[in-house]
């Protein structure tokens, strides 16, 4: 047993899990247990890694959408070593403060995906992995390398900022909407702006001669209203970041993943 990565028998692993997340909830932390299984196809005994991960972000926010989420990924023989770099990933993801504009509430205080992860293998699996040449010391160093970064008041105002940001976009884009549909019932042919893309319904407004002016100037107005807000949230968003990513300390797998990075 390393301090992140749990090798048990497969009948204890089970209880090892479970007693992982009710000690974080008991302790009300956010967690992630992953798990590596190897398996055999029925019918030809090949081998296949599975990676599961369950997260939960309950102590996020009670009404978080994003607050639980399982994931599970398939590896066939060629790509065991992606299955560990999936791991290492994870791990950074689950550790990363910035970036994360599908949250409303954007916070660098809350949005770690959970506090607490952990990696459990069943001791044929471990075998499997090292007989593979995927290293369970080299990757549990890789694991543990990661490490969250707490908060700093700088953060909780640049949080209030993008919050407010989002708020007002979401506004617009609601009135937004309202405007192009009033536009489309101009069109000499109607167009669903609901089904179109943004370049098509854009062509056809240039295109038609007779719109009443005061619904394009105000679809003129909303739209760089919209493009000034989404630029100032992004500058949050790089603040976050520039902020944040400097203190994070990663292994090696991860800092050649340059997509990961932004």
């Amino acid at each position: 047993m390393f301090q992140n990565v749990v090798i048990d028998r497969p009948q204890r692993l089970e209880d090892e899990i479970e007693a992982f997340k009710l000690d974080a909830v008991d302790d009300e932390k956010n967690y992630t247990a992953a798990r590596l299984r190897l398996c055999r196809d029925s019918e030809n005994h090949q081998p296949v890694l599975f990676y599961s991960q369950e997260l939960s972000r309950n102590f996020k926010d009670p009404q978080d959408p994003f607050g639980k989420r399982h994931l599970i990924r398939a590896f066939a023989p060629g790509q065991f070593q992606a299955a560990a770099d999936e791991v290492v990933t994870g791990k950074f993801q689950d550790t990363l403060l910035a970036h994360k504009q599908t949250i409303p509430d954007y916070s660098p205080l809350s949005d770690i995906h959970s506090t607490n992860m952990s990696l459990f293998l069943d001791e044929e699996t471990a075998q499997f992995l090292e007989d593979v040449d995927v290293r369970i010391d080299g990757l549990s160093e890789d694991f543990q390398g990661i490490e969250s970064v707490s908060s700093t008041p700088y953060l909780e105002d640049v949080a209030r900022d993008a919050t407010q940001i989002k708020r007002e976009l979401a506004g617009l884009r609601g009135k937004y909407e309202v405007v192009k549909e009033k536009l489309a019932d101009e069109f000499e042919e109607y167009l669903d702006p609901k089904t179109v893309s943004d370049e098509v319904f854009y062509e056809t407004l240039a295109r038609e001669g007779h719109l009443p002016q005061r619904l394009v100037q105000a679809h003129l107005s909303i739209r760089e209203r919209m493009q000034e807000l989404e630029a100032q949230l992004g500058q949050v968003q790089a603040a976050v970041f520039s902020e944040t990513a400097p203190k994070i300390r990663l292994p090696r797998a991860v800092e050649l993943l340059p997509a990961m990075a932004i």
